[in-house]
């Protein structure tokens, strides 16, 4: 049961035909392009051919595969980890359930093993069974999203995309009933995914169900304040401002930037510095893994490529439109202590007008933007993640003895 949050439903239930919502925040993209903004109104169009959003249609499988291939669009390959904790590449299929396993890495540095490919059809067959009844036997709106949002991660029918999925067909089912969509607080990430991996242990879903509540009344609050006039400002939003202003100023969509240069000179230095610091850190910690998850650059024929940092700097081509790259540096179970873990990261993007650096760490509630190429100011604030990093496990050695 919800519990506390008992209230809040009553209250929803009052201003539901106020909030008919929409699903723009739950597509797992925060650039408002051209691109992503037809990709958000495919998987509106989509809701609305399969009749997803009327009460008297409900969910399916082939309904879920079509949503699953408007969301992801085309294949490609991403990092997954084999069944006895490898890591390796594998190509990921849109709108087709998994034909390996997708098992991932936990905040505890344990491997979490989702439902196996065989058993991923007569799953997602108990889940649509179990959500049918739940609608006929009048269970709470919320109850019943909240629940699907939990039962779908732990499928997990498919190479990628889950979360989104999830997320969104939470959403789906909360306006389906007039309520408000349940969007997770960017700062509350981590929370997010401790309340999913403590219903993993606890097998109890009321605390995961009454943050779902807790989201639904913060998307509420925002639709709220938007209807007095009141600001919704995030502070965050200035600097996407400043970002489409800049571009806006931009003469030619192919301005180039010299891209093997910029590789050579910058973005291979720093990322072997960085992966040179954590490793040193390798004995410490049961695990340490350094990755470059959704690294691209856009060539000058505007084609797309992924693309590894292993790889030779001269391989690269010489011009291209940008690069975009995500070093993540994690770091799993300090001293074989659950819950002490890392994850550095360093998100970059490049182009012809500038380049622009995003230092993050949740555990250590660390920020930093950085605008420029100069390599000692990237390596000097790494380190101040790393420093950071350092006295917080020193003061939790002393907080132990």
């Amino acid at each position: 049961m919800v519990g506390d949050d008992d209230l809040f439903i009553r209250e929803a239930k009052a201003l539901k035909p106020m909030f008919k919502a929409r699903m723009f925040a739950e597509t797992g993209g925060t650039n408002d392009s051209r691109k992503e903004k037809s990709s958000k109104l495919e998987i509106l169009e989509e809701m609305g051919r399969h009749g997803a959003g009327k009460r008297n249609e409900l969910l399916n499988e082939v309904f879920i595969r079509n949503l699953h291939k408007v969301l992801l669009k085309e294949p490609y390959e991403n990092d997954a980890i084999t069944q006895d904790g490898q890591s390796v590449k594998r190509r990921i299929a849109i709108g087709e359930y998994k034909t390996q396993p997708n098992n991932v890495w936990t905040s505890t540095g344990e491997i979490y093993y989702f439902t196996p490919p065989d058993q991923v059809k007569p799953a997602m067959g108990d889940l649509i069974d179990w959500y049918r009844r739940q609608e006929d036997e009048g269970e709470h709106p919320l109850i019943i999203a909240a629940t699907f949002h939990y039962r779908f991660i732990r499928i997990h029918p498919f190479d990628d995309g889950n979360g989104r999925m999830a997320r969104l067909l939470m959403n789906m089912i909360l306006i389906k009933h007039g309520y408000t969509v349940a969007v997770v607080p960017v700062e509350e990430r981590n929370q997010y995914i401790g309340m999913l991996e403590q219903a993993d242990k606890t097998e109890d879903l009321a605390d995961f169900i009454t943050y779902i509540a807790h989201c639904c009344k913060y998307t509420l609050n925002l639709h709220l304040k938007a209807a007095r006039g009141e600001d919704i400002e995030d502070v965050e939003d200035i600097d996407k401002e400043i970002v489409i202003f800049k571009r806006s100023l931009q003469k030619s969509t192919n301005d180039t930037i010299k891209a093997r240069e910029y590789v050579e000179k910058v973005l291979y230095p720093l990322f072997f510095y960085c992966k040179e610091k954590i490793e040193q850190f390798s004995d410490l910690f049961e695990k340490v893994q350094v990755t470059s998850d959704d690294s691209s650059v856009k060539k000058v024929d505007h084609q797309i490529s992924a693309f590894s940092l292993n790889e030779q700097s001269d391989t690269w081509p010489e011009n291209a439109l940008f690069v975009s790259t995500n070093l993540r540096f994690l770091l799993y179970r300090y001293q074989a202590k659950d819950g002490s873990n890392f994850r550095l990261d360093i998100d970059s993007e490049v182009d012809s007008n500038g380049c622009v650096w995003k230092f993050f760490c949740w555990e250590l509630d660390y920020k930093k933007e950085y605008v420029g190429q100069d390599l000692e100011v990237l390596k000097k604030t790494f380190n101040e993640m790393i420093r950071l990093m350092m006295k917080k496990l020193s003061e939790s050695k002393k907080s132990d003895n």
